[in-house]
């Protein structure tokens, strides 16, 4: 049997294109428990340091925003969100 070959990541979707992902795509199978993840180590270190940074925001509060500019702050917000948005879809990945 011939080995699947890697997908590739996207680094966007519209949610049509998902929705079509989704309905094609084959039931989950179990890795064997030979293979590791070869990133599972970085992803594990990414999420503990994300976790650790939106902790430090959250501590700051109204800090955080002074010295930046209006824009500075909705660009630092949308960053923040995208953080916590990452994480969810690590777990969801992991799960």
């Amino acid at each position: 049997m011939k080995d699947a070959e890697p997908r590739m990541i996207p680094d966007a979707l519209s949610h049509p294109h998902l929705a079509g992902l989704l309905q094609t795509a084959p039931k989950e199978v179990e890795a064997p428990a030979s293979e590791v993840d070869p990133i599972a180590e970085d992803l594990r270190s990414w999420a503990e340091q994300t976790q650790q940074l939106l902790q430090r925001i959250t501590a700051h509060g109204e800090a955080v925003g002074h010295g930046r500019s209006p824009q500075q702050v909705m660009a630092l917000g949308s960053c923040r969100t995208h953080m916590i948005l990452g994480l969810q879809a690590l777990r969801a990945a992991q799960s």
